[in-house]
């Protein structure tokens, strides 16, 4: 019987392709096409090019890039910017060892592909990332109730907008180190006292503890759509500690990360 890969409905997505070696390129390029605009670049200066210029909604990135710019380069690029941070990273590389794969991870990508890899496989990836943002948003509005009072201006006007502005910051920064209350209130242009009492009559929780759940949500996301192990997945969320991890999703989803992975 032929695999039947997911379609999105939307497939209107837009994809930055960074890869130096010709034929991959053009074979990826011709694959992917049917289903997603594909920008195609040989090197990281005209993947930043594209970048300035184009919204992209995910980029596949070769790590071993022409000078100035690897694909570690890029991903650092990618970290520090707010507006590109969000952009979910799937590496494509002939490196295949642990540490490889970590750093690449640990520098935000989402997902990573050792060459040679099915087409089949990277579709299937492709759009399971694609859906997790939907699907993390999906779940917050179904389980958060909105407060309609607050003192702060931010909300009296539109508490709504609080909320845009709250969630759009936390999921651009949820791979940087810049995911933390001061740096979200500042960029919100308010104090940390104010971002604290705004989230908790918007979300009735502590920002703390709304990011944290959101990064669990996301981690269930992953681990049931097969997205990495635990180890990877862990890291591409900004955890730390891997046993830290596992012990708040234990507590949260009354199963073990491990669990969740291995079931069908």
């Amino acid at each position: 019987m032929k695999q039947k890969v997911f379609q999105l409905t939307n497939t209107n997505s837009t994809i930055l392709l960074i890869e130096d070696y010709t034929s991959l390129r053009l074979a990826l390029t011709e694959y992917l096409s049917d289903q997603y605009t594909i920008i195609a670049v040989e090197n990281g200066i005209k993947a930043l090019e594209v970048l300035e210029n184009t919204k992209v909604d995910l980029i596949i990135l070769d790590l071993m890039l022409p000078f100035p710019l690897d694909g570690y380069a890029i991903l650092k690029i990618l970290k520090n910017n707010s507006k590109l941070a969000m952009i979910p990273v799937i590496i494509i590389s002939t490196l295949n060892n642990e540490n490889d794969i970590l750093t690449g991870l640990e520098n935000g990508a989402i997902d990573f592909l050792v060459k040679p890899f099915s087409e089949k496989q990277l579709k299937v990836k492709i759009n399971n990332h694609l859906l997790v943002k939907k699907n993390i948003v999906k779940d917050l509005e179904t389980n958060y109730i909105l407060n309609s009072t607050s003192t702060h201006p931010c909300f009296t006007n539109n508490e709504s907008d609080f909320k845009t502005q709250f969630d759009k910051l936390v999921e651009e920064l949820l791979h940087t180190a810049e995911c933390t209350i001061p740096a979200i209130a500042k960029k919100m242009s308010m104090s940390i006292a104010s971002l604290e009492r705004g989230v908790k009559r918007v979300y009735g929780t502590t920002p703390n503890k709304y990011i944290l759940d959101f990064k669990l949500r996301k981690a269930e996301i992953m681990l049931r759509q097969k997205m990495g192990n635990v180890t990877e997945v862990s890291y591409a969320l900004g955890f730390n500690s891997v046993s830290y991890f596992c012990n708040c999703f234990k507590k949260k989803y009354k199963t073990t990360a491990n669990d969740l992975l291995k079931s069908k």
